[in-house]
């Protein structure tokens, strides 16, 4: 089960005790928000068997001086997964830049981030030996509305296939178990 955010107990317990600055209010109703995707991610990840998963939430790293929140981050014995939770909604589309824009042609999310971020992890999550296990990023996308119009992007993930994309990391986890089994049993 997904723990709470220690900062939104914080301003829970905080809000109606203390004034709160208007960046204050606008921080802790964005915690909220993602409280409630956190919580939608939980209800698909409840559907798959954890045993050969490791679930950790709430990882954050400083990409460029700015914090960058890695919601959900699923370890497995052969790769890194990592989740960053959002709610667009409506059309939107990848500029040349790897920047996602809305239908307004607004700038939503910088999307070369990932790679920083990846570089980030990759300094961090070092494993025993000489094998680093593989670390994925994925962008979901917890709203119906969202689509990306002309190109699709491998780094998106929609409420359409967020289920078997699961499914795939619990079942390629249990290979690996099993067969790591039977070799150890050899």
């Amino acid at each position: 089960m997904k723990p709470k955010n220690e900062r939104l107990k914080v301003y829970e317990f905080l809000y109606n005790r203390l004034p709160f600055s208007d960046q204050d209010t606008l921080e802790y109703e964005a915690m909220q928000r993602m409280e409630l995707l956190e919580e939608h991610f939980d209800l698909y990840l409840r559907q798959i068997d954890l045993s050969n998963i490791e679930v950790h939430w709430h990882s954050e790293v400083y990409v460029d001086s700015d914090l960058e929140l890695i919601n959900v981050l699923l370890a497995t014995e052969y790769c890194y997964y990592l989740f960053i939770l959002h709610d667009f909604s409506g059309e939107h589309y990848i500029n040349p830049f790897n920047i996602l824009i809305n239908k307004e042609h607004e700038a939503v999310y910088d999307l070369n981030r990932s790679t920083k971020i990846y570089e980030k992890f990759k300094t961090t999550l070092v494993d025993e030996g000489n094998f680093q296990r593989p670390i994925i990023i994925k962008h979901v996308v917890l709203n119906e509305t969202f689509r990306l119009a002309k190109r699709p992007s491998e780094n998106f993930l929609s409420l359409k296939n967020l289920p078997y994309y699961l499914r795939a990391i619990e079942h390629s986890a249990v290979i690996r178990k099993k067969h790591m089994l039977k070799d150890s049993n050899s």
